[in-house]
């Protein structure tokens, strides 16, 4: 006999789990439980009918489970204590959890403690720190990219020395990014020196900050190799305040400073190297000349300061110590033995080196200045030695006067004093010869700890390496070596190559920074009067290298502000503006620099 169904009210319900703790119902599909889902896991590796329904089982138990979560949420939203969403990696999961397959990386931004007050200290660091004179965007992330050597020595111990060297082919930005520097240098406080200005580059820029403008050149200027200067003025402070031994100390390194200046324009003059027993000579010449007149010297003092005539008239005239010095046992020996000194500093007191060195200097620095810059564009271009004859000198100049306001500082006289020394066109000087290496090594080496900042500029590291001998070689690639930053703008392939033994390049570095010097596209018209001639890709784009392994550098773009473009204080290519101009037939055309 069938069973009668059950009334509706007596049916089995949906299985509702009750939580015997709290006593309240929740509501879902029926799951399995751990034990016949453990079960049904060993019969999923069966095969047959038997595993087909054991996978089929927990796939629909899978499922209920899903919609279960799905329900419990949804009931839960209508009581008054929700439970908490389980926090995952990716969110909260449930529903209104806020749940992401994938999290995208939050937006970043960098700026000074000053202009994101509210948020400091909540920063990350990065590979360019915010310190420095601000350069312009990384090139990789956009973030500011801030350096200078002075800071980054002083503030942010990331360098051992102040020493920078900028490598990279003309007409890309290098003297751009050192104005930046200077820039920063000068609102900072540190006295930028540009010591030797050929174009000049940097000219408009401290006439723009009120600095000292010094023109050196034909019928502009005149500096005294033997001009005691800036360490005549602190011997002379020293010896008053009763410092007699620093007085003594400042005397002897003017004397050997000007012993190596005069010997370096020399050098530059003849084309090959003095020889010891004429540097003697020059020495015990110096020390005659300002030797009093009762005791057979010429009697010249600190604030009287003879000129290369009056050297060279005493190493005519002779004398005991000089014939000594000469090795020359009659007078007749003498004078054969200086004839090619006396050559050579004719050479220096005549004519256009003459005209810019023999003579009292025209204009002293003046280091209450904000900025010096000395200018030796009136000098010809063509006259390569005398241009370089001036740089060596005028370089020689401000290396003095540092050291000797250092020393007075020493002598607790004067407040410490920072400086940033310019070293522009250093291919020129390096250029003449294997002999002019000692002579620019002498001067960079003693930099060291004079407070002061040294950038050197030049083209590639071919400008170093075009010397006869290997040893000169080794030693200008010892001022790259030493300069603690390195900073490459646009260069060649195998200029890339010659550098990585020396600072070492990624792959894609090397990609990036020779793809900076690739010219434009040789497509469209030409530039209508009046319209800004377009800069090249690379232009003002830098590599920042520190240390001598292999970590990546920072790449940058420099960015001028709004007062550096309407200033011009970066615009070198005045003389290229164009103009219109009408012709015979009445057609207006753009000129250039006078040329169609």
């Amino acid at each position: 006999m069938a069973e009668t169904p059950p009334p509706p009210t007596q049916r089995p319900r949906p299985h509702v789990a009750v939580n015997a703790k709290q006593g309240a119902r929740q509501v879902g599909p029926r799951v399995l439980d751990d034990t016949a889902r453990s079960r049904l896991e060993r019969q999923c590796t069966m095969g047959g009918l038997r595993g087909a329904r054991a996978r089929f089982l927990l796939g629909r138990d899978d499922t209920r489970r899903r919609n279960s979560e799905l329900l419990i949420s949804a009931a839960a939203g209508e009581q008054f204590d929700r439970p908490t969403l389980t926090l995952t990696t990716n969110g909260y999961a449930g529903r209104n959890g806020g749940r992401m397959s994938a999290i995208a990386r939050p937006p970043e931004w960098r700026a000074t403690t000053a202009q994101i007050a509210g948020l400091w200290p909540w920063t990350v660091g990065a590979g360019a720190p915010l310190i420095g004179t601000p350069l312009g965007p990384h090139l990789r992330t956009g973030a500011p990219v801030c350096f200078d050597p002075m800071n980054w020595f002083t503030r942010g111990s990331f360098l051992t020395a102040p020493s920078l060297f900028v490598l990279g082919l003309n007409g890309f930005g290098k003297s751009t990014l050192v104005r930046r520097i200077v820039l920063g240098g000068i609102a900072q406080g540190v006295t930028p020196l540009i010591l030797a200005d050929v174009k000049p580059d940097y000219r408009p820029l401290v006439e723009l900050a009120g600095g000292q403008i010094i023109d050196i050149g034909y019928g502009h200027g005149c500096l005294n190799p033997l001009d005691n200067g800036v360490m005549g003025q602190v011997l002379t402070t020293l010896t008053r305040a009763g410092l007699h031994e620093r007085a003594r100390n400042i005397t002897q390194e003017l004397q050997a400073r000007q012993i190596a200046l005069v010997a370096g324009l020399i050098e530059l003059v003849r084309g090959h190297p003095v020889a010891d027993y004429e540097e003697a000579l020059i020495a015990t010449a110096l020390r005659q000349l300002y030797t009093p007149e009762p005791q057979g010297g010429r009697g010249f003092a600190i604030d009287r300061p003879p000129i290369l005539t009056d050297l060279l008239e005493v190493i005519v005239t002779g004398s005991e110590e000089l014939r000594l010095d000469a090795a020359a046992d009659t007078e007749d020996a003498y004078r054969a033995t200086i004839v090619p000194l006396r050559q050579s500093l004719r050479r220096l007191t005549n004519g256009p080196f003459g005209e810019v060195f023999n003579g009292h200097t025209s204009t002293a620095i003046d280091f209450d200045s904000v900025a010096v810059c000395i200018d030796v564009s009136n000098i010809p271009t063509g006259d390569r030695k005398l241009k370089a004859a001036a740089m060596l000198a005028c370089w020689a100049a401000g290396f003095s006067a540092i050291e000797a306001l250092n020393t007075l500082t020493d002598a607790g006289l004067a407040d410490q004093r920072y400086f940033q020394v310019v070293m522009d066109e250093l291919w020129q000087v390096l250029a003449l010869g294997d002999f002019m290496i000692e002579r620019v090594d002498e001067l960079t080496r003693l930099q060291r700890g004079l407070a002061t900042a040294l950038i050197m500029i030049s083209h590639t590291i071919k400008d170093l390496q075009a010397l006869s001998s290997a040893a000169a070689v080794n030693r200008a690639l010892g001022f790259l070596e030493r300069a603690r930053a390195k900073v490459f703008g646009a260069l060649p392939a195998d200029e890339v190559e010659r550098l990585d033994s020396i600072v070492p390049f990624t792959a894609s570095e090397k990609a990036m920074v020779t793809s900076w010097s690739a010219p434009q596209a040789l497509t469209g018209e030409p530039l209508p009067p009046g319209q800004p001639r377009p800069a090249p890709p690379g232009t003002g784009k830098f590599l920042l290298k520190i240390g001598e392994d292999r970590r990546p550098g920072i790449p940058f773009s420099v960015e001028l502000s709004a007062t550096e473009i309407d200033k011009h204080v970066h615009e070198t290519n005045t003389r290229f503006h164009f103009r219109t101009s009408t012709d015979r037939e009445g057609h207006t055309s753009g000129i250039k620099d006078g040329r169609t």
